[in-house]
C-alpha cells in the first residue's frame, strides 16, 4: 500500500505549523497516496449506492412494459448491468473497510503520535515545568485520534454523501430536469445552515475543550499531590473545587449541544419538505406522462436516502468540529517554537581524556525577567574558570544562583549574555544531546522511570554489561536492597519495577540508584546537587569513599547545604545574589570570616542566628 508506518522516520523534522489547517495538512500530506485510494473507493461506493434506485426504476419499467413476461429474471439487463454493478459495489465496500481498518486507522494515528511526541521531547525544561506532564501526555496520545477521526468522517460522510447527491441529481435530470428541483433547493438550504451553524458550534466546542483540559489538569494536580491533600485534610475542599470545574464543563457542553440541536431542528424541517415535495412532483410528472412509472419510483428511495444521509452528515460534521477543537488545543499546546535550539551546523561536544575544563565568561541570566542588578535569584556577569579535574563546591543561601548556574551549564536555558565554554567549545554551538551525555548529574530529588531497576541504572549507558551494572550498584551500596525488591507483576531484584517516578522506593534508595547510574555512566564532568541529602548518616558515610573515588580525575561541581560534605573540595565558591563573593579553600575562607565562615559556624555551633544576621 502507499502508506506504511515504517515511513515515519522520514517524516518532516521541523515544527508543526501554529495555525489549524496548516497543522492538519502537515500530517495529512504524508499519506496523500493512501487518501487518493480511499477517495476513489468512496466515490465508487457512492456511485453504486446511487445506481440501486435507478435499477429499481428499470425493474418497475420492465415489469410494467407490455412485452414483459413472467420470466423477468431472464432479462439481459439483470445479468449484464445489475449484477456487475452490485458485485463491484460490494467489492469496493469490502476493500474500503479493509484499508480503513488495516492501513489507516491505527497507522495514521501512530504516525501523528510519534511525530508529536518527538517534537514535544525537543522542548526545553522550562516548557515542561510550566505545564502538567499528564496534560502533555494526553495531548500527544489523543492528538492522533483527534486528527484521524475528522479526516475519516470527511471522506466517509461528506465526500461519500456529496458524491451520492451529485450522482442522484444527474440521474434525475437525465429523465426530467424538474425532478431535481426539490433536491437542489434542499441542498442549498442544507449547505446554508451548515455555513451558519458550524462556525458557532466550533467556537462553543473549542471553549468546551478548554474547560475539559482545565478539568483534567485540576484532577491531575490533586491526584499527583495526594499526599499533601491528605496531610492537610483538604479532601472536602478539593471535592468542592472539582465540582466547580465540573459545572463549568457542563455549562460549556450544554451551550454547544443547544446550538447543535437548533441545527438539527432546521435540518429536520428541510428533510420533511423534501420527502413531501420530491415524490409529489415525481407522481405529478408521471401522471402528466412526462416520465415512466419506474422513474417516479426511483425518485422516492433517492429522496429517502438523502434525508437519512443528512442526519449522518450533520452528526459526522459536528463530530469533526468537536475533534478539530481538540486538534486546535493540541496545536496550541505542542506546536510552540523551541526556546532552546541547536545552532545550525552544531557539532558534538568532544572532551579529551583528562579534559573537562569549564569556563563561565561574563555570564548573565535573569529567567527573562526585567530585574535590576542585585535583586537576587539571577546570575550577574559571573566569570569562573574550573580547571579540568578540579573539584569545586558551590555554596550560598537559597536563591543565590547555585542551581541556576548548573542549569545553564546543562543548557536548560540560553544565556542572556556571556559564554560557557567546555574545553574551548562554546556549549551554544554544540548539540544539546552531546553536551548532556558528557555531564553526569545526581540531584536531591532523583526521580526514576517506571521501569525495572536494571533499566534505570543503565539509562545513561544502555550498552553496559550486566557485570558493569552490578558493580555500579555495589559501589553505590544499592545491591543488597535491590535483591530484596519485588513488584506486583512478579519481577524481583534488578527486574523489579520501581513505580511512577520511583514511588515504590524510599528517597535514600532512589538516590543510591541515581548514584549507581552516574557511576555506570562514567562521564568526564560530574554535577552533584545535594547528592547524599536523602541518605542516612550510616549509608552516607559508607558511600562517601565511593563518591570520592568517582570524583577523582573528573571535573566536579557539587552543591550542598551541609558544608561538611563538601569542605574537602579543592575549591569552594560562595555565591550571593548571582555573584561570586568568595573563592578559596576551606581553611582560607574560614580565615576571611565572611559568608562561608558564618554558615560554617552556624552549622557546627548550633544555629547562631544572631551572628549570621
Amino acid at each position: 500500500m502507499p502508506f506504511e508506518i515504517v515511513s515515519i522516520e522520514g517524516s518532516p523534522n521541523g515544527p508543526p505549523p501554529a495555525r489549524l489547517w496548516p497543522f492538519v495538512w502537515h500530517f495529512v500530506r504524508q499519506i496523500k497516496g493512501l487518501l487518493a485510494v480511499l477517495l476513489v473507493l468512496e466515490a465508487c461506493v457512492a456511485a453504486g449506492a446511487t445506481m440501486i434506485p435507478v435499477m429499481i426504476g428499470w425493474l418497475v419499467n420492465d415489469i410494467n412494459a407490455s412485452q414483459a413476461t413472467r420470466d423477468v429474471l431472464s432479462h439481459p439487463w439483470l445479468w449484464r448491468i445489475a449484477a456487475p454493478i452490485l458485485l463491484g459495489w460490494g467489492a469496493c465496500m469490502a476493500m474500503l473497510w479493509y484499508i480503513y481498518d488495516h492501513h489507516y486507522t491505527a497507522r495514521f494515528n501512530n504516525l501523528i503520535r510519534y511525530q508529536l511526541a518527538r517534537y514535544t521531547l525537543g522542548h526545553s525544561m522550562a516548557y515542561f515545568t510550566n505545564d502538567f506532564a499528564g496534560r502533555l501526555a494526553n495531548k500527544v496520545v489523543d492528538g492522533g485520534a483527534a486528527m484521524r477521526d475528522p479526516l475519516r468522517s470527511v471522506m466517509s460522510a461528506v465526500w461519500y454523501c456529496g458524491f451520492f447527491v451529485f450522482a442522484s441529481v444527474v440521474a434525475m435530470m437525465r429523465f426530467d430536469v424538474w425532478l431535481a428541483a426539490p433536491t437542489l433547493i434542499w441542498l442549498t438550504g442544507f449547505i446554508a445552515s451548515l455555513v451558519y451553524f458550524l462556525p458557532r458550534v466550533r467556537a462553543l466546542q473549542l471553549a468546551h475543550a478548554r474547560h475539559h483540559t482545565e478539568l483534567v489538569g485540576h484532577v491531575n494536580d490533586v491526584f499527583a499531590n495526594i499526599g499533601l491533600v491528605k496531610l492537610f485534610g483538604r479532601e472536602q475542599e478539593e471535592t468542592a473545587a472539582n465540582l466547580n470545574e465540573l459545572r463549568r464543563h457542563t455549562d460549556s457542553f450544554g451551550a454547544a449541544l443547544h446550538k447543535i440541536w437548533l441545527m438539527g431542528a432546521s435540518h429536520t424541517a428541510m428533510n420533511v419538505a423534501l420527502l413531501m415535495t420530491s415524490p409529489a412532483l415525481a407522481l405529478a410528472q408521471w401522471q402528466a406522462g412526462r416520465i415512466t412509472s419506474g422513474v417516479a419510483i426511483m425518485v422516492i428511495p433517492m429522496a429517502w436516502q438523502m434525508v437519512n444521509m443528512s442526519g449522518w452528515i450533520r452528526t459526522e460534521i459536528t463530530n469533526v468540529f468537536e475533534t478539530l477543537a481538540r486538534v486546535e488545543e493540541c496545536m496550541e499546546t505542542i506546536a510552540q517554537p523551541y526556546s532552546v535550539v541547536d545552532a545550525p551546523g552544531a557539532r558534538a561536544l568532544e572532551v579529551r581524556p583528562g579534559g573537562g575544563r569549564v569556563e563561565f565568561r561574563d555570564v548573565a541570566f535573569h529567567y527573562g525577567q526585567n530585574r535590576k542588578p542585585g535583586d537576587g535569584g539571577v546570575i550577574e556577569n559571573l566569570s569562573l574558570v574550573i580547571p579540568a579535574g578540579q573539584k569545586v563546591g558551590l555554596i550560598g543561601r537559597s536563591g543565590a544562583g547555585k542551581s541556576t548556574l548548573v542549569n545553564l551549564l546543562l543548557r536548560f536555558h540560553d544565556l542572556e549574555s556571556g559564554r560557557i565554554v567546555i574545553d574551548g567549545q562554546d556549549i551554544s554551538l554544540v548539540t544539546q544531546q552531546s553536551l548532556r551525555r558528557l555531564i553526569a548529574v545526581v540531584t536531591q530529588d532523583n526521580t526514576l522511570l517506571h521501569r525495572s531497576i536494571a533499566e534505570n541504572i543503565c539509562y545513561g549507558r544502555p550498552e553496559a554489561s550486566d557485570r558493569e551494572m552490578l558493580d555500579a550498584a555495589r559501589r553505590a551500596h544499592a545491591h543488597d536492597f535491590i535483591l530484596a525488591l519485588r513488584d506486583k507483576s512478579g519481577g524481583a531484584g534488578y527486574a523489579a519495577e520501581v513505580g511512577e517516578r520511583g514511588v515504590k522506593l524510599s528517597g535514600g534508595q532512589r538516590q543510591r540508584i541515581a548514584i549507581a547510574r552516574v557511576i555506570l555512566e562514567d562521564a568526564p564532568i560530574l554535577v552533584l546537587d545535594e547528592a547524599t541529602s536523602a541518605l542516612d548518616s550510616e549509608v552516607e558515610a559508607a558511600i562517601q569513599e565511593e563518591m570520592t573515588q568517582l570524583m577523582e580525575g573528573r571535573t566536579t561541581i557539587a552543591i550542598a547545604h551541609r558544608l561538611s560534605t563538601i569542605a574537602h573540595m579543592d575549591r569552594l565558591i560562595v555565591l550571593d545574589k548571582g555573584r561570586i563573593v568568595e573563592d578559596g579553600g576551606h581553611d582560607e575562607l574560614l580565615a576571611r570570616n565572611g559568608i562561608y565562615a558564618q554558615l560554617w559556624r552556624r552549622q557546627s555551633g548550633g544555629f547562631l542566628g544572631a551572628e549570621v544576621a
